[in-house]
């Protein structure tokens, strides 16, 4: 009895079959879909479907469309809305889900139909909320294991504030419902202890493969910026003007922008593509960004100073821009004030950083196979 155990263990550990299902509002959710991909077969388990959830309103990206080895479907999942390309919406949010919840219900079909079709191992949920509700609804049966660093939330280790606690409640209880039922894999800048009982585990940020060989590039004069949001451009445009002998590449999700603009002797604008996005990051002098965890994780792995500006009314880039803060890998501000970054001491991360990050791997696979064996 004990011998068929193990051999069926085994089995499962060989022939592990993954379903991904992605928030897909965000470039962050992607590079790590992108990451555990390179993971999961380094162990020998197979993608056999990727969902991405989307509210139609950003377009995903191109080059995650033929990235996982599987065809890529979206389907509709709730996602903010914004005011003026800026600041979040939160009763245009609101209104939204309750205005497309036809479609919400048509995503818990696919996502039923899905498992059905490939019959995987496991979920790996990249914070997609459909996920989430049907797990609460208890329609999926199948061990799930969401992922962000949005579940550090709840670790009495993360950074405390008193900002905007309405914001930071409903943001709380948005978490708790996409981690229904689930095991979650809590990615945080520094160790921190596991939380069992909550079936929480701490693991480093979750990078992809391909940065770890850019990290001793010659480090260039250029500042390079991604906007989560392609409103912020004006601000970034009136700096260059007053800033002229400073380079700088931004990164942004403006639709229908040319691939590169050179829009002044000094600014040139790029629309989203992962691989340039990491080799200018390599290059670059200092990073700008609007407080996404991928995108500061990445720059303080690469030895970056990074400047993080949260997007308007988003709690959890205000607390991410906080924690990182704290951490001693980044400074934060309201406004696109680059002039910062050209101090002569601005902090960045250090080898520890590194370190943490170079476990990840171990951490995140030990995980996902003991919840694909129901041992967490």
């Amino acid at each position: 009895m004990c011998a068929d155990a193990d051999a069926a263990s085994q089995s499962v550990l060989i022939t592990m079959k993954v379903l991904f299902t992605i928030q897909g509002e965000g470039r962050g959710h992607f590079t790590q879909a992108l990451a555990m991909r390179e993971m999961l077969a380094h162990r020998g388990h197979e993608i056999v479907a990727v969902l991405a959830g989307t509210n139609g309103k950003r377009p995903l990206p191109d080059y995650v469309q033929n990235a996982f080895g599987v065809p890529l479907q979206s389907m509709f999942s709730p996602g903010f809305q914004f005011k003026a390309q800026r600041g979040i919406s939160v009763v245009g949010s609101v209104g939204e889900m309750v205005r497309r919840l036809p479609e919400f219900r048509q995503s818990l079909r696919l996502l039923d139909e899905t498992i059905a079709k490939t019959k995987p191992d496991i979920i790996v949920n990249f914070l997609e909320p459909v996920t989430g509700v049907g797990r609460l609804l208890r329609r999926i049966k199948v061990p799930v294991l969401v992922l962000g660093h949005q579940f550090m939330i709840g670790h009495p280790e993360f950074v405390r504030s008193n900002h905007a606690r309405t914001q930071q409640l409903g943001f709380r209880n948005f978490v708790n419902i996409v981690g229904s039922r689930s095991a979650k894999l809590a990615l945080s800048f520094y160790p921190a202890e596991n939380q069992p009982a909550k079936k929480t585990f701490v693991c480093p940020p979750i990078l992809r493969r391909q940065l770890f060989e850019f990290k001793n590039v010659e480090r260039g004069d250029y500042l390079l910026v991604y906007l989560l949001n392609h409103g912020y451009a004006g601000e970034i445009e009136s700096w260059c003007a007053q800033n002229p002998t400073i380079p700088v590449h931004c990164f942004y999700d403006k639709p229908n922008a040319p691939a590169e603009e050179k829009k002044s002797a000094s600014l040139t604008f790029h629309k989203l593509h992962g691989e340039k996005f990491l080799q200018l990051m390599a290059g670059c002098r200092a990073v700008v960004c609007t407080a996404g965890f991928e995108s500061v994780s990445e720059a303080a792995y690469l030895g970056k100073p990074v400047l993080m500006i949260p997007v308007q009314n988003h709690i959890e880039q205000f607390l991410n821009a906080l924690d990182a803060t704290r951490t001693g890998i980044g400074i934060n501000d309201a406004k696109f004030n680059l002039s910062r970054l050209l101090a002569p001491e601005v902090p960045f991360a250090g080898q520890s950083f590194r370190d943490w990050v170079d476990s990840a791997e171990k951490i995140a696979m030990d995980v996902v196979e003991k919840v694909a064996r129901g041992e967490h």
